[in-house]
């Protein structure tokens, strides 16, 4: 089974995160992907994360529509920090006949030489990009070009959604219409939640 690995705060999810997956999903012939929302950083505040629950909740609003996305909250479980290699030890324990696809920011992609474990992680799974433009996506390349273990990197050019979750968070706090960034179950959570005001 081929499985995308999408992990990240979702603090809240938004439609960026969704069509980003489904983007994943068809360009890579995956069976699933499997959203890991990150547990909460000790040192964030309060009114910056919404509790793991709520953020779990958004998720499986976010994502019931598509069968092949699914949820996991190994993270919240695992004490201390959550690193990625860590997760995907536990994943490659759980599911062994998998090929892993782990699904990343370009910002991210381009520090990846700082990651804990990067190699490791290079050699456990299929490590998945998209640009954000066509400078972003020379970059990418150049990026994988010097580094030999990430050959086999996949640098998509997707059309990428701008929105960002902290700008719905300041959206959110001024009472700005955020309708069409989210799904309409999301947003009426999050309403009914008081979340982020």
């Amino acid at each position: 089974m081929k499985t995308g690995i999408f992990g990240g705060a979702f603090n809240p999810v938004h439609l960026g995160h969704i069509k980003l997956a489904e983007n994943y999903l068809d360009s890579l012939k995956l069976d699933r992907v499997i959203f890991i929302p990150t547990a909460v950083a000790p040192h964030k505040s309060s009114d910056e994360f919404a509790s793991n629950e709520n953020r779990n909740n958004m998720l499986a609003l976010a994502t019931e529509k598509n069968e092949k996305f699914e949820i996991s909250d190994i993270e919240f479980k695992r004490q201390g920090k959550s690193y990625t290699f860590d997760t995907l030890c536990q994943l490659k324990s759980l599911y062994p006949d998998d090929e892993f696809f782990l699904i990343m920011g370009s910002d991210q992609f381009l520090y990846f030489n700082n990651w804990y474990k990067a190699r490791e992680i290079a050699e456990m799974a299929t490590l998945c990009t998209a640009s954000r433009n066509a400078e972003d996506y020379k970059k990418l390349i150049e990026f994988r070009n010097e580094n030999s273990y990430l050959e086999n990197a996949v640098i998509c050019d997707f059309e990428v959604f701008e929105i960002s979750s902290s700008e719905l968070r300041d959206m959110i706090k001024s009472k700005k219409n955020i309708s069409s960034f989210v799904d309409e179950n999301v947003e009426k959570y999050i309403r009914e939640n008081n979340l982020y005001v």
